[in-house]
């Protein structure tokens, strides 16, 4: 058996009509030509400046808040018949281990599977493209994801601006490339009333700088590789912890010490008239390498820093994640390719993506640096700063990630950058399904699309 989902007695057909009762209350608590205010508005404007004490003294526009939130008062209410509702009908279908929401949500989302969905909120975000976006003139950059574990955009995002503010740096306490911003979201709205809800983040936590000169660690937000950083060099010419793929320790792939973007040193590759795509790469969870394992349906993120000197007029640079075969991870997006002339001459340029691993993770998990095409003759390119760290969370597992990188200048206090969050469209079912399910504060959000071909569709709010 299975729960039904549309049609006559359909779960969502249930919710839609019931989502309908609220849509009506948010017209009428918002609505500019026929909502509560312009009522009010219209009442106040019959009086003069002879009478207007008579309205004044019921301070009718002062307490627009309070009647919104008074008309309100069925959406308990609505969560509750809602919240039943679920429960009910799953429980009714398949004996649920434990009668509540969360449980039911699980078997619910397992039946929907891909063959029923809602219509997807798509939002927008700064930092989430290659690069990031620059902190404080180039100390540094944010890098972010609207995509969880699992590969899928984030449903449940809040409009909001965060500010990032560096408020720990090297020069009291702190160690030079780990500074701690301090986060600071716009206000949080609780009440599911409130024709503003959810509003903002309002959170007031902080995140460390992710370092690319850690080395093999676990924890969020630090580096996972060993020697990313190309600091150390025990044999001439090849970094330590990489196995050189194709080039020639001292020919093409070569240490150099003069031009590092961070530290001392940084990696070297040098074009040649055969045109050799050179390639180093690092397996992870493997001795002598990185002893790291990486996690399934993780969101991880890349950063890395590349220097072209002038003269190069042709080459591609890809930094990817792939299995023991060669395939690159979650569905090919675990890599980023660089064209090096798109590069400024002569200047570090940071580059990053970020990826979900699969449930089902291959045996062998290898960073791989490699040319896809071949550098200029006799031309160099300059990599550093690579690091690899799995993301954090801005508030909780419903929020988008973020990551700060350190630049070649030192991060100071004060130095600040703006996140922004926009909804650029709205799921309207998928919208009241967290409003009234809580769906955030769960980790969960349903089964959806963002190309129109949704089967439980915005219409059935009717």
């Amino acid at each position: 058996m299975a729960v039904t989902l549309t049609g006559s007695n359909g779960l969502f057909t249930r919710l839609g009509k019931l989502f309908k009762v609220v849509d009506r209350v948010y017209t009428h608590q918002t609505s500019a030509s026929a909502g509560l205010a312009a009522e009010i508005e219209d009442v106040v404007d019959e009086y003069n400046s002879a009478d207007m004490q008579y309205a004044q003294d019921f301070t009718l526009k002062d307490a627009n808040l309070t009647w919104q939130l008074a008309s309100a008062s069925i959406y308990t209410a609505v969560s509750n018949i809602a919240r039943a509702t679920v429960i009910g009908m799953v429980d009714d279908d398949t004996t649920l281990n434990a009668k509540n929401l969360d449980t039911a949500l699980d078997e619910l989302f397992d039946q929907m599977g891909t063959s029923y969905d809602v219509k997807g909120n798509v939002f927008t975000i700064t930092g989430y493209d290659d690069g990031g976006v620059v902190i404080s003139s180039g100390k540094g950059y944010y890098i972010t994801s609207h995509r969880n574990g699992e590969g899928k955009t984030f449903q449940n995002l809040r409009a909001d601006v965060t500010k990032l503010i560096c408020i720990r740096d090297a020069q009291v306490s702190g160690t030079a490339g780990r500074e701690t911003f301090r986060m600071l979201g716009e206000k949080a709205i609780s009440d599911i009333r409130d024709p503003g809800f959810p509003g903002g983040y309002g959170q007031n936590n902080a995140i460390s700088v992710s370092d690319p000169s850690y080395s093999q660690q676990s924890a969020p937000g630090k580096n996972m590789l060993a020697n990313s950083d190309f600091e150390d060099f025990s044999v001439a010419d090849t970094p330590d912890n990489w196995t050189l793929v194709v080039g020639v320790a001292g020919t093409g792939i070569n240490e150099e010490s003069t031009l590092a973007h961070r530290g001392s040193k940084c990696l070297e590759l040098l074009g040649d008239v055969s045109g050799t795509l050179l390639h180093l790469k690092q397996q992870f969870n493997t001795a002598g390498q990185s002893t790291v394992k990486i996690r399934p349906e993780t969101r991880y993120g890349v950063s890395f820093w590349t220097h072209r000197e002038t003269g190069v007029t042709g080459g591609v640079l890809r930094v990817s994640l792939k299995d023991g075969s060669g395939n690159i991870l979650d569905a090919g997006s675990a890599a980023l390719s660089v064209t090096l002339t798109g590069d400024t001459v002569d200047t570090w340029t940071h580059h990053s993506f970020t990826f979900s691993t699969p449930l089902d993770l291959p045996a062998a998990v290898v960073m791989h640096v490699e040319l896809t095409t071949a550098l200029t003759t006799t031309k160099k390119l300059y990599v550093d700063g690579l690091q690899m760290f799995r993301m954090q969370h801005l508030t909780n597992a419903s929020s988008f990630h973020i990551a700060v990188v350190p630049g070649a200048d030192d991060f100071i206090v004060d130095d600040e950058a703006k996140i922004t969050v926009a909804k650029s469209t709205t799921g309207i079912m998928q919208t009241r399904l967290n409003q009234f399910l809580g769906l955030e504060a769960l980790g969960k959000q349903f089964p959806y699309q963002e190309d129109g071909s949704e089967t439980a569709a915005d219409s059935l709010i009717a």
